[in-house]
């Protein structure tokens, strides 16, 4: 009877089990794929044919992650590090989950194959659907952590041998901080992103005291520390973008502007405040109508937008007062 209980108990925590990594699949779906978009607004724009939005393409091994060391290096530690270790850890589940629950993944090579697979799909979606970069390195650093959550697995396997059930407890313990940690994590940094976090009351404690040291140290700021560059929106969150900045080339000699292409890209990260200004400028109708409007808002701000900052550095960071967004579909 003890033995019919416990293979009861068994395989309800294997299906409590199935029903986390569902759910596991589904968020890394979002997280991947709808960071920036909304699922409806794309099925809607596929059936009007009319996909837009940022993507690119890297299929050289290595090149995006050297970029983001070199982001880390210049001082924007939290962008680059959240790009690097972010890949790897929304896939460490996947390479734990995998083995656990379909014995056909039981071996390393046959995670690591469905880990790929799943991978280049999702790259694939992002460079086809316009939800972002199709990016070989994106692909090295998720197999890299199905490959530690294979290891994590093979970890608990081993000390939970004698009594099975004890590694369901323990997988959905493990889940349970997981979403926890997560989630926190999701609100604080993602918030806006995802809309799970009031756009009213957005900024926090840290954009707060920047404001405050900003006013502070305004004598500090000269013609020496101000900038005023263009780019496109490749990336923004709450209290930053990044742009692929404009090269200017020579204007004197009549050499133009030259745009950073996607395999050449000039990343600058500027820190959005809440004296930041949005002003929208040279916006054109379907019909090529030009629409005047004067005054913008954060939430004009979209990926593959082509905008000019301009604002001012201090202690080696880029902080915008101005934002200027065009739109230069029809110009």
């Amino acid at each position: 009877m003890e033995k019919i209980n416990n293979n009861k108990k068994e395989s309800i925590l294997k299906v409590i089990c199935y029903i986390i990594f569902i759910i596991y699949i589904l968020c890394l779906t979002k997280i991947v794929l709808f960071k920036y978009s909304n699922l409806m607004h794309v099925i809607k724009d596929i059936f009007k044919g009319e996909l837009s939005g940022f993507r690119s393409v890297n299929i050289i091994p290595l090149k995006s992650i050297i970029d983001f060391i070199k982001i880390i290096s210049e001082g924007y530690f939290t962008r680059g590090f959240n790009n690097i270790i972010g890949n790897i850890l929304v896939f460490v589940p996947l390479g734990y989950f995998l083995p656990m629950l379909f014995k056909k993944t039981e071996k390393v090579r046959y995670t690591i194959l469905f880990s790929l697979i799943l991978s280049l799909i999702y790259e694939s979606l992002q460079y086809f659907l316009y939800l972002g970069s199709a990016d070989i390195d994106d692909v090295i650093l998720n197999l890299l952590g199905a490959f530690i959550g294979f290891i994590f697995y093979k970890i608990i396997e081993n000390h939970t041998m004698e009594k099975v059930i004890n590694k369901y407890y323990l997988t959905i313990i493990i889940s349970i901080i997981g979403f926890i940690v997560a989630g926190y994590l999701a609100v604080d940094y993602f918030g806006i992103m995802f809309g799970i976090r009031n756009k009213n009351n957005a900024y926090n404690n840290d954009v707060n005291n920047i404001n405050e040291s900003l006013e502070n140290d305004k004598v500090m700021i000269s013609p020496d520390n101000e900038f005023d560059i263009w780019g496109d929106i490749i990336s923004f969150d709450d209290e930053s973008i990044t742009i692929n900045k404009t090269k200017i080339i020579d204007l004197e000699n009549g050499a133009g502007i030259a745009i950073s292409d996607m395999q050449n890209m000039d990343l600058k990260t500027i820190y959005l405040l809440s004296s930041t200004r949005y002003t929208v400028k040279d916006i054109y109708d379907a019909n090529g109508e030009k629409v005047e409007i004067k005054t913008g808002a954060k939430e004009n701000l979209k990926i593959d937008k082509h905008i000019n900052v301009k604002g001012y550095v201090l202690e080696d960071k880029m902080y915008g007062a101005e934002i200027i967004i065009n739109n230069y579909l029809f110009m």
